[in-house]
């Protein structure tokens, strides 16, 4: 069964990095450049020029910096949301390499409106969300302290299809990717429930005690729910990916077919009611709204991940915290994890929400937020889950193929070439079969 269907089908859509970085600045996707103060002939944009020297000017360089710039691909990728690319300020003895994040050429209105979420996101909310720990004197640098990269500039302009995010790279501290694609294990999977649990924390404290300036952030509904849910063939792939999951369950479970293609011809609606937020308050937070493994980066002490800061804010909205803890839960994690760590996964993200909300003066904090509360909301968004996890469980299966393929040598990748599709299918079933389980398990379908 051609389980990567959907996969190859988003892949070959979607153009090369390194085309989409050439398209959108101008130059080779191998292009390094030094040029004082960018001076006028550059092929970079001038917005992005005016960008890059505002971002020089809030690091206190003088006149006198360069910037060096780097079109190679890799781990700066950031997939079909934004192009990313490396450039270094350097002004002696001063050296300091930022991530700049442009929207790719030929965008469709669709991703512009994602990529305009993300600069709301680092221009107002995450400020907010700084501010508002710090007068609670919870500073940067404090393991309770929310982390995303620092933004140095941010810019949107819809009219001229415009948009620039120049953040730190925070390779640069020391965070770094773990495979990203393959299951989470438990030293990584709780210290993304606490920071979760805290992120979520700060929404409510908000909510609480300025609910006016809370308010602007509350009409952050859904980018894409609309423009997706009548994309055309966006049925037709979610059936298809429905009829896939199906297979891997046997022939003697019946009734959980049945349901499944009850959820397949209805899942549309079940998105539209999930997206309503009104039925989660008055639990409903800032959600980050793809909260996986592949959207974090961990730092280390003695080989154990002791910070995270999360990545990619594009699909941000109101909503309920539920979302989120499903998302991460279901996607980053495996039918092992889960059976094992499922439990102390959910106390240990309710825990760190209670205890930073009253690090941040919230009163009698398990009544604002019981735990019966948090697992009802979490049973009312389980379809929501599954419609994303039937869609989304083989494209991280291949992507996974995909990362440890790039690590393999030329030679190697030939010899098993004709072979990779077996264990990718069985990789699949194992991981699809297994979510499934824990769903009727847990009792969420």
């Amino acid at each position: 069964m051609p389980i990567v269907i959907l996969s190859q089908a988003k892949v070959a859509s979607r153009p090369n990095q390194a085309t989409l970085i050439a398209q959108s600045i101008g130059k080779g996707p191998s292009d390094r450049q030094r040029r004082g103060n960018m001076t006028s002939d550059t092929k970079v944009p001038a917005y992005v020029q005016n960008g890059i020297k505002k971002a020089a000017q809030s690091l206190q360089f003088g006149s006198g910096y360069t910037v060096d710039y780097d079109f190679r691909t890799g781990s700066h990728s950031s997939g079909c949301v934004s192009v990313v690319y490396q450039i270094t300020l350097r002004e002696e003895p001063r050296e300091v390499t930022l991530l700049c994040k442009v929207p790719p050429p030929n965008v469709d209105q669709t991703l512009m409106a994602l990529f305009e979420r993300e600069v709301f996101v680092y221009q107002r909310l995450l400020p907010t969300f700084s501010q508002f720990q710090e007068e609670h004197d919870i500073l940067p640098g404090t393991e309770e302290f929310i982390y995303a990269p620092t933004c140095h500039y941010a810019y949107f302009d819809a009219k001229k299809r415009e948009g620039l995010l120049i953040l730190e790279d925070v390779g640069r501290r020391l965070f770094g990717n773990r495979k990203k694609y393959e299951p989470i294990d438990y030293d990584h999977g709780r210290l993304a429930m606490i920071q979760l649990g805290r992120f979520h924390a700060v929404s409510l404290a908000l909510k609480d005690q300025l609910p006016e300036l809370f308010q602007g952030f509350q009409q952050l509904e859904d980018v894409t729910r609309d423009q997706v849910t009548t994309m055309e063939g966006f049925r037709e792939i979610m059936e298809l990916s429905f009829d896939q999951a199906i297979e891997t369950l046997s022939v003697h479970e019946v009734t959980k077919k049945e349901k499944l293609n009850k959820l397949k011809t209805n899942f549309v609606e079940e998105l539209k009611i999930v997206a309503d937020s009104e039925l989660s308050e008055p639990f409903c937070v800032m959600c980050h709204g793809d909260y996986s493994s592949s959207n974090v980066m961990y730092r280390y002490n003695s080989g154990f991940p002791n910070r995270l800061v999360m990545l990619d804010w594009q699909l941000t909205k109101y909503g309920s915290p539920a979302l989120d803890f499903l998302h991460f839960m279901f996607l980053s994690t495996d039918e092992s994890f889960r059976r094992n760590h499922y439990d102390n996964m959910l106390q240990t993200y309710h825990n760190a929400l209670l205890g930073h909300l009253e690090r941040l003066g919230g009163e009698n904090a398990t009544e604002r937020f019981p735990l019966t509360s948090l697992m009802r909301l979490i049973k009312t968004q389980a379809k929501y889950a599954v419609s994303l996890a039937v869609l989304h469980i083989p494209m991280t299966i291949f992507k996974a193929g995909e990362e440890e393929t790039g690590q393999e040598d030329e030679k190697e990748k030939e010899n098993k070439g004709a072979r990779s599709s077996e264990p990718i299918d069985a990789k699949y079933h194992s991981r699809m079969n297994g979510f499934l389980k824990d769903v009727f398990r847990l009792g969420y379908l």
